[in-house]
């Protein structure tokens, strides 16, 4: 019976790797949006300290609950502050209109990670959904700019 569950098991792993790789290689060529991929984050996987020098720019990683993509090929083997909200010049956040899925608001960091038109984030505890392209300040700075869906207990199913 062991072997059976050790079987499925590996199975399981190596079906999860194709599903990631095929989402990675969409992403890369430019196929995929963030809407997409953080639908899918459960199959993407999680930054950590290594070689990004030969990943493809594109690629998809989570780390703390967002997911960003490799924005410029680097090695962070002896960089651990090197993680994708902090070395903002290395990866690019991604957004998505769902707002189910919404993630916390980001700050734009120059020209990438602006927020567009229908994008949705969460912050102080409600949902929001930016009303125009290349927002650059948060619901709180410019409330012009977003519509607010309601609280994430109500719109995600969390409480803030």
């Amino acid at each position: 019976m062991a072997n059976i569950v050790t079987m499925a098991q590996e199975e399981l792993r190596e079906r999860g790797a194709a599903d990631a790789a095929a989402l990675a290689a969409k992403s890369v060529e430019g196929s995929v949006e963030g809407t997409a991929l953080i639908a899918q984050e459960d199959i993407i996987p999680t930054w950590r300290q290594r070689d990004y020098s030969q990943v493809p720019v594109g690629t998809p990683y989570k780390w703390q609950g967002q997911v960003y993509k490799l924005w410029q090929q680097h090695d962070a083997t002896q960089q651990a502050d090197w993680s994708p909200d902090q070395a903002v010049s290395l990866w690019d956040v991604c957004h998505t209109t769902d707002p189910a899925k919404a993630k916390p608001y980001t700050a734009p960091q120059g020209t990438r990670g602006m927020w567009q038109e229908g994008e949705c984030c969460v912050e102080e505890g409600h949902v929001w959904r930016c009303k125009q392209n290349d927002t650059v300040y948060s619901p709180s700075q410019l409330p012009d700019s977003w519509e607010d869906l309601g609280s994430t207990e109500d719109v995600q199913g969390v409480a803030p």
